[in-house]
């Protein structure tokens, strides 16, 4: 297995796991408490989600959950989704092709976006 980063910036870092059995990659993400991640889709497979260190609040859909260490999920094929670091976390996300990484869902998006932007504006304010 191979971890390699793929993405460093103020929120944190994004992480890949690669050379697993049955995913091609398995997704680490480093996350500085008030920043959000995702705002994406995936239409062809399910995704899952652990988080392993921290708490997170998870929007899945229409659905908001509070996530602390060891605490798993399932987000459905075409579901689209986000989570906000509650506090610094570290979350795992496999289970969709890389391809379907890359499909983002505007809406969550723009709430994703919106969120560190305020993360953002009161970092530089402290």
């Amino acid at each position: 297995m191979d971890l390699k980063t793929i993405h460093v910036d103020n929120r944190g870092s994004i992480n890949l796991l690669t050379g697993l059995y049955k995913y091609p990659e398995l997704t680490v993400f480093r996350t500085l408490k008030g920043y959000a991640r995702g705002g994406c889709i995936h239409n062809k497979h399910n995704e899952y989600t652990t988080v392993i260190e921290g708490e997170v609040e998870y929007h899945i859909g229409n659905n908001t959950y509070i996530l602390i260490d060891g605490d798993s999920t399932k987000i459905p094929v075409g579901t689209p989704h986000y989570f906000v670091s509650l506090t610094d976390s570290v979350v795992l996300e496999w289970g969709a092709d890389p391809e379907e990484k890359e499909e983002k869902h505007k809406e969550t998006r723009e709430i994703v976006n919106g969120i560190n932007k305020i993360s953002e504006h009161a970092l530089f304010r402290e």
